[in-house]
């Protein structure tokens, strides 16, 4: 009598004991919201999503599943296209303190004869630059960029082409020994500063 009341206790034991969280698997579901609604899958990689590579309908939520598949995110925003051609001439601000080997070499070009008022000239400048500095008086110097002007973005043909460099079409320009930092920098700036504006837009350097 003692033994068989030990049997039923141990019996009501094992029936009494808690279900395993990984009973079922996956394939016993159709789709992820279902698996997500039983959560007694295992959660492979402990995100509280369970059977993600099932289809949708899907669900991220324990215990209540979507009906449809989440919604797609938001398109980028559109970005603007074309450039800005003022007819005016565009003054380009650039700081005195800052670019003050930027500025002695403009002014050192001005009074040799080099123009005040550019026009942007974007394509072939690369090429512009690099004969330039292939052909130019200026050997490479260490610490210090030969900087260049007009830059090659601002010489060459265009609705007012320059009085000089036009032989062949703007290579030509006024060298200087600037430090790298500085020079690298102001090239920077200025083309930040003509990005928004399209070729054949007239811009010169003003320094403050």
């Amino acid at each position: 009598m003692k033994t068989t009341l030990l049997v039923i206790a141990a019996l009501a034991a094992i029936v009494l004991l808690p279900t395993s969280a990984y009973a079922a698997t996956c394939s016993d579901y159709s789709d992820q919201a279902a698996a997500q609604r039983a959560a007694d899958t295992r959660d492979a990689d402990g995100d509280g999503i369970y059977c993600e590579s099932l289809p949708c309908p899907c669900s991220t939520g324990g215990g209540g599943g979507s009906t449809s598949p989440p919604a797609a995110p938001p398109p980028p925003p559109a970005t603007s296209a074309g450039c800005s051609r003022p007819s005016t001439v565009q003054r380009l601000v650039f700081s005195r303190a800052k670019y003050a080997g930027i500025r002695r070499h403009y002014l050192r070009a001005v009074r040799s004869g080099w123009p005040r008022i550019l026009v942007v000239n974007r394509p072939g400048a690369d090429r512009r630059r690099d004969r330039l500095m292939e052909e130019g008086a200026l050997l490479p110097r260490a610490g210090f960029d030969r900087d260049e002007y007009p830059p090659a973005v601002g010489r060459g043909r265009g609705s007012r082409a320059l009085k000089r460099g036009i032989n062949p079409v703007g290579w030509r320009a006024h060298l200087a020994y600037v430090r790298s930092s500085e020079n690298r920098s102001h090239g920077a700036s200025l083309g930040g500063k003509l990005r928004r504006f399209c070729n054949g837009t007239r811009f010169r350097y003003v320094f403050r």
